[in-house]
């Protein structure tokens, strides 16, 4: 009993001595300041609208690495709702950089800015690779059918082609390219658009399209409107650098069923890569556009804003 009591005693005074170093409390500060705002466009002044999973990239600036004492970035990711605006509650008083060079739907030089303690609104002015001009959205009651109209301009040197437009309809309102349950409807889609603003694009979805895919006809708006539910909506195009590319065959080789020499092949198939026939498939592509990768390399698309589609009325989506 004695052995045990002193190891516990050596225990209590080990503890003892170093309990000011386990227990030492953070003395940093909290977050001390909020920041909200607008990525605005710089011609309309208008928000520019993004999707689900955009942001923008801000350096925090004042930071040095402990041992060189060098100037230390410190990136941050703000999200950007669907309505082009963003806020962040946690963030420090400070001198910050917004640097959004990749990923986002637009371009932008780097702009210097600073947050006070407490409450901030920060606006971002920027260049989308496209703006959607004049959106409309129609809806017939009689055939169900969902009509948009718009015009894309570009004011960015270089942006020469729309490569796709897309008319986006989705059971949420986080609805995008990505998010299109109406992709495979023929007349939901455009391409190869000059993004001068004077070409009136006119796309449209029909609950009960029906195309041919492999010799069958299939309803290919389906999914969407199986279901008595809101149908979210919105225009989607992407925009930027791209190179022509001619028409062009590709060539594939694949087993020649048809001339196979059955009468060959060994009981195990042993021997069938010996005696095994193919045949040339070539596939003919017509010509298109690609984008270079100099100009919005990423491939972000541009959008309208969200529409709603329920009990035969299309509203603006606002309540972001």
């Amino acid at each position: 009993m004695k052995r045990i009591l002193s190891i516990l005693s050596c225990g209590l005074l080990l503890m003892t001595a170093v309990s000011c170093d386990w227990f030492q409390l953070d003395n940093q500060e909290g977050w001390d300041a909020k920041v909200s705002g607008k990525i605005i466009d710089a011609k309309t002044g208008q928000p520019v609208q993004s999707e689900q999973g955009s942001s923008i990239t801000v350096i925090e600036q004042g930071w040095k690495d402990p041992v060189s004492g060098d100037p230390v970035s410190q990136n941050q990711s703000w999200k950007i709702k669907n309505d082009g605006t963003y806020r962040n509650n946690l963030v420090f008083a400070g001198d910050y950089i917004m640097n959004t060079v990749s990923g986002a739907n637009f371009m932008a030089d780097p702009v210097k800015f600073s947050i006070e303690k407490g409450d901030n609104e920060v606006n971002f002015t920027v260049n989308p690779f496209c703006r959607i001009l004049n959106p409309k959205i129609t809806y017939d009651a009689t055939t169900k059918v969902i009509t948009a109209t718009c015009t894309i301009e570009s004011d960015i040197a270089g942006v020469n082609n729309v490569g796709n437009v897309y008319l986006c309809v989705y059971p949420d309102r986080f609805v995008r390219n990505g998010y299109n349950k109406c992709k495979e409807d023929p007349y939901a889609h455009v391409e190869n658009i000059t993004p001068d603003g004077t070409t009136q694009i006119t796309l449209s979805v029909d609950p009960e399209r029906i195309v041919m895919k492999g010799g069958q006809p299939v309803k290919v708006n389906a999914d969407e409107f199986q279901y008595d539910r809101p149908h979210y909506i919105r225009i989607a195009a992407v925009a930027g650098s791209y190179a022509g590319l001619p028409a062009w065959d590709e060539t594939n080789y694949e087993i020649d069923w048809d001339n196979f020499p059955w009468d060959q092949l060994a009981d195990d198939w042993s021997n069938f890569n010996d005696i095994v026939v193919y045949k040339a498939v070539v596939t003919h592509h017509e010509a298109t556009y690609a984008l270079d990768g100099n100009i919005n390399g990423s491939g972000a698309y541009n959008y309208s804003p969200v529409y709603k589609l329920e009990n035969g009325q299309i509203t603006e989506v606002t309540d972001w």
